[in-house]
């Protein structure tokens, strides 16, 4: 099943513009900082975490240590598809941090009501992000993680993640050292937040959303509908129907992509599940092909970066899944 930690975000008024600004020291979080160890929480902590505390290791998807109002670090699960962060009720319990009000949450399905929390400081290394006020999650959304790390406060910054140490680093836009050897690909930042690039799926153009967040991807009815369409086209003119790695095959609630690109990024038989998606109508990405990407695909590559100031993706892509390497073969 698709994760619901995926694509969380705030308060309609608050998705149209940046959140608060990160302030930097001067030695702003180059390196690339360990999360804690999770095992170490659940010795210290066994009331915070269920039986699916160790998913996210299971999921791939990134961890990094937080301090919150200077206590912690705690492990936030990085997620580029939220524009505000959040912790889990758990967290804001050991901190003594109390609600007094509420705010609208969007996720893929829907919008749900969260109880908010005001913060002092969110901290990664020597970045601090004003986050104040966020929302306060329980359930199984953050499998048994301490909270949600956001984009708000990315506005001018690089968020760089390296997947095979699974740690993370946050540099100002004009100061990031050149990525040698990384693919780069032009983006679009809409929303303030969401960066949105453009990539192709067995030769149709389609738009694609980069999502941490999310264990799995997301493929909206525009993409499944233009996939049919494509396959249905070449039946006819075929007479014959082949289901092979070369077309696409259709289940109930999810389609095959055989090959899906992405600057010099190729990934091949890639499930996605298909919707009408809460979050595909918030962002207005109802009507052009469209497919989310979650960690079964962007793990694949071996980091990936993503310029706020610039409005670039950067990827380290993996020499058996770059794009040049098989039009030489």
């Amino acid at each position: 099943m698709v994760g619901d930690a995926m694509g969380l975000l705030g308060h309609a008024q608050a998705i149209a513009a940046c959140a608060a600004g990160l302030i930097f020291a001067t030695s702003a979080a180059a390196q690339c900082i360990d999360a804690p160890d999770l095992a170490a929480y659940q010795t210290a902590l066994p009331e915070d975490f269920a039986a699916g505390a160790t998913r996210t290791d299971r999921l791939g998807r990134v961890v990094a240590p937080v301090t919150v109002n200077g206590q912690g670090p705690f492990r936030f699960i990085v997620d580029t598809g939220a524009n505000r962060s959040a912790v889990s009720a758990d967290l804001a319990g050991r901190l003594g941090l109390t609600s007094n009000t509420t705010d609208n949450v969007h996720s893929i399905h829907g919008v749900s009501i969260a109880p908010i929390v005001n913060l002092n400081q969110i901290q990664y290394g020597d970045v601090s992000l004003n986050a104040e006020a966020v929302p306060m999650l329980t359930g199984g959304v953050l499998a048994g993680e301490q909270g949600l790390l956001g984009v708000d406060g990315m506005s001018g910054r690089r968020l760089r993640m390296d997947f095979e140490r699974n740690c993370i680093e946050i540099v100002r836009s004009d100061q990031a050292r050149r990525l040698r050897g990384w693919s780069t690909i032009r983006g679009e930042m809409r929303f303030g937040h969401l960066v949105v690039v453009r990539g192709s799926i067995n030769g149709i153009r389609v738009h694609l959303l980069i999502d941490t967040g999310s264990d799995s991807s997301l493929a909206n009815v525009a993409l499944r509908d233009a996939m049919n369409a494509r396959l249905r086209r070449r039946q006819h003119a075929e007479q014959t129907i082949a289901y092979t790695a070369g077309q696409t095959v259709v289940l109930e609630h999810a389609i095959l992509v055989p090959r899906m690109m992405m600057g010099e990024l190729e990934v091949r038989n890639v499930t996605a599940y298909v919707g009408d998606f809460h979050i595909f109508q918030l962002w207005d990405l109802t009507r052009e092909p469209t497919l989310l990407l979650g960690m079964d695909v962007l793990s694949q590559a071996r980091g990936l970066a993503i310029d706020y100031g610039r409005g670039t993706v950067h990827l380290r892509i993996r020499d058996h899944l770059r794009l040049e390497t098989r039009l030489q073969n």
